[in-house]
């Protein structure tokens, strides 16, 4: 497995694990994204899913193309990167079928499945980290710290404080 070069606040953590019980607790999966400085590798914001664009079943989470763009469009104005994003499962933390056909393939993009979402390990550590490089490659979690992080929401409407 290689190493993760990424810095995850433990607010993030937090945040992360708080969005994935919310849908969670109705059998629903849900997701967001981790942004960085551009060139950094220490997450200064975690963007969780909001409603418009996003739909969520118990073995969906997807996001609309206007979403995304909403919230690379903030990113851009902020001197930001998006090296990763986060989703919830009903039960362990592997790539689903739709997660290979349909997810974010994009050359160093990292992945996260937050398992059994009713009931979310806290430590990032035992959720299941991937890098894409040709294809999902398992990859370290990344390094825990106390730095701040900003908390936001995205859908089709925009990005703002959650």
């Amino acid at each position: 497995m290689s190493a993760s070069e990424l810095t995850l606040p433990n607010a993030g953590t937090n945040a992360v694990i708080e969005h994935v019980l919310h849908f969670g607790r109705v059998g629903l999966e849900t997701g967001g994204f981790l942004l960085a400085p551009r060139g950094a590798e220490q997450i200064t914001s975690v963007a969780c899913a909001g409603t418009a664009g996003i739909a969520r079943r118990p073995e969906l989470f997807q996001v609309s193309e206007r979403a995304l763009d909403r919230l690379f469009a903030h990113a851009d104005k902020r001197d930001l990167w998006i090296p990763a994003q986060f989703h919830s499962h009903m039960f362990e933390a592997g790539l689903s079928l739709c997660d290979l056909e349909h997810g974010l393939s994009v050359e160093g993009f990292q992945t996260t499945v937050i398992p059994f979402f009713h009931a979310p390990p806290q430590d990032p550590a035992r959720w299941g980290w991937w890098r894409y490089s040709n294809s999902w490659e398992p990859v370290d979690p990344p390094t825990v710290s106390g730095t701040p992080v900003q908390i936001l929401a995205f859908d089709e409407n925009g990005v703002r404080d959650a």
